[in-house]
């Protein structure tokens, strides 16, 4: 027997699937509490030149009330510019002569004092924030775009977790890279909070960034294989949505923890019950069986079939069909990121996808990481921001069904970028997230979409060469999305500039792209360099033989792609010989 005719027989979805499964969601949870906690542990805050006097203005009736901005406005000089958030300087004071006494009504400014940089450091406002890393390390003035480089770094870590992750998972076995992963993720996750500088900080949390995201490649491979197809969808879909509820325990617990330490470690500690399910996660059949690990694979079958109380034949592989399978794998001929550019349609495609998901992720991670500046309640702002992903995932299933691919994500992308870019013009305020969550609710769903759109655009051959470099592009979004929030201390407005204009340019570009829904799938490279190009592929996506949307493979936070999507035999002896022609073309034109 096959083994794709054994696996049914342990059902689609047991009760070792959903467990599987469940794990992979608290994982998602978990995750978002690693990405996203940094929204809090490096909050802004108003600071300036500790140079205030310990005096409480008791001889001052009058200011007793509002001291500090007393003491503030004489003591420091006046904002660098004019749409400064704060009146006074963060990073100047005056060069005080020695002996100076505090008097309110003598202000600094007309006595012809000079500016010069801070002396005996900073002191910060604690009133909503009692300690942030910002405020532990110094992390403001000349040092104040370090925060945003060390998230930026981070996200490094999510690129290096994902190659690592995907090439470990197919070398050593998915529960392995899992173990290891998750390991690495919770040692980095929780010596973060014992840093004791910002280089600590840095490298723990890339640290932790590459074992989160190589865990949960190990992981969600390993649960899409353990599940019938009839489930990969609704168990993606479940992923996704696991992440978005990582956004209210974030803000709860940053609500009542208001140092960044305490935050840190109650989100690190609470994530040690990861590792408790290991040891009752089985290896990957379908891995085992790759290997030729044969009895290993009988073993974790019957085990996982008295789990789910299922009843299995005596024997269950024969030896000429795994002969047959391997072999099969064998002859097989390795797709190229070259053949996604080699044509000038499909190379024209993959820019276009490419420049969409690293637009989507540049823009989701920006907004996720800027709600502290819509001028509402941080806690509320981004416990919304969260909220929003949930019907925006949801719409995303059904939306591509009812209106197709190309439009909804070309409409939702034009929606957000124009909501991004309306965001400008409206005040501090509750209308102001309004408008902005309009933005991430339309982001967060085509991020969505974009994956089935992928999936079906690209021919079955380069599938998954297709999604890989899709994601590294999102990944490339994800690690400028700090920088890009960096500029608004030059222009305010400039990141939402940036924001809003290349999703409405990315949502222009997608109206260049073919409609996918209820059309053939492209099966072969030739097939890919025309779809798109006249009307004259026929069919429904019912009549693809190969990848349809329950054989999706995502990589996690539920945007991302990197899908392990294979091709029958017969779909590989036509890439083969394709290929070949295709190669012996390209050489006598070359010599034309």
């Amino acid at each position: 027997m096959k083994l794709e005719g054994i696996l049914p027989l342990l059902g689609n979805f047991g009760r070792y699937q959903f467990l599987v499964c469940l794990y992979c969601c608290v994982h998602n949870i978990f995750g978002c509490f690693t990405s996203l906690g940094n929204v809090f542990y490096a909050a802004e805050t108003d600071h300036w030149c500790d140079v205030l006097p310990k005096e409480n203005c008791s001889r001052w009736p009058e200011f007793w009330d509002n001291c500090t901005d007393v003491k503030k406005a004489v003591l420091l000089p006046p904002a660098e510019r004019n749409d400064s958030e704060y009146p006074h300087s963060n990073c100047k004071q005056w060069d005080l002569p020695d002996g100076y006494a505090f008097d309110p009504y003598a202000p600094l400014d007309a006595l012809n004092y000079s500016e010069v940089s801070c002396e005996n450091g900073w002191a910060y406002d604690t009133s909503q924030y009692k300690t942030t890393t910002i405020s532990d390390f110094g992390l403001v003035c000349d040092y104040g775009s370090t925060p945003s480089l060390a998230q930026s770094l981070y996200f490094g870590g999510f690129l290096v977790g994902s190659f690592a992750g995907g090439a470990f998972s197919d070398w050593f076995g998915r529960r392995k890279v899992v173990i290891t992963g998750q390991l690495l993720w919770l040692a980095g996750f929780i010596a973060t909070t014992f840093s004791v500088n910002i280089y600590m900080f840095i490298v723990m949390r890339v640290i932790s960034a590459v074992g989160v995201f190589a865990s949960y490649m190990g992981l969600y491979v390993l649960a899409l294989e353990a599940v019938g197809k009839s489930w990969r969808t609704a168990v993606t879909m479940a992923f996704s949505i696991a992440f978005a509820v990582g956004y209210f325990f974030v803000a709860t617990a940053a609500m009542y923890l208001r140092q960044w330490r305490s935050l840190s470690m109650a989100l690190s500690m609470s994530s040690i019950i990861l590792l408790i399910p290991l040891f009752f996660i089985k290896e990957s059949v379908r891995w085992l069986v790759s290997k030729g690990r044969i009895d290993e694979a009988e073993t974790v079958i019957r085990s996982i079939a008295k789990f789910n109380k299922k009843t299995l034949p005596d024997v269950l592989f024969e030896k000429t069909d795994i002969e047959d399978e391997m072999e099969s794998k064998k002859s097989a001929i390795p797709p190229s990121v070259v053949d996604l550019y080699r044509t000038p349609n499909m190379a024209v495609k993959t820019i276009n996808m490419q420049y969409n998901w690293f637009v989507n992720s540049l823009v989701y991670y920006g907004l996720s990481q800027s709600t502290g500046d819509l001028g509402v309640d941080d806690y509320w702002a981004f416990f919304v921001s969260g909220a929003v992903e949930i019907p925006a995932l949801v719409y995303a299933v059904f939306g591509v069904e009812w209106f197709g691919r190309k439009w909804n994500t070309a409409v939702l992308e034009l929606i957000g970028g124009i909501a991004c870019l309306a965001t400008i013009f409206i005040p501090l305020g509750i209308w102001r997230t309004v408008v902005a969550m309009v933005g991430k609710f339309c982001i967060s769903a085509t991020f969505a979409i974009i994956y089935v759109y992928s999936v079906e655009l690209f021919p079955t051959p380069i599938r998954a060469v297709g999604l890989g470099v899709s994601s590294s592009a999102a990944r490339v979004g994800g690690i400028l999305s700090p920088i890009i929030l960096l500029l608004k201390n030059t222009v305010p407005v400039l990141p939402l500039v940036l924001f809003g204009s290349s999703t409405v340019v990315a949502g222009c570009l997608v109206l260049f792209l073919p409609e996918t829904k209820g059309r053939r799938l492209p099966q072969t490279l030739e097939e890919g360099e025309e779809f798109g190009k006249c009307r004259c592929m026929g069919g429904s996506a019912s009549d693809e033989s190969g990848v349809n949307l329950e054989d999706m493979v995502t990589d996690g936070e539920g945007v991302f792609a990197i899908s392990n999507v294979a091709f029958d035999h017969g779909e590989e002896k036509k890439y083969r010989d394709f290929s070949q022609q295709f190669t012996r073309r390209h050489r006598e034109s070359s010599h034309m």
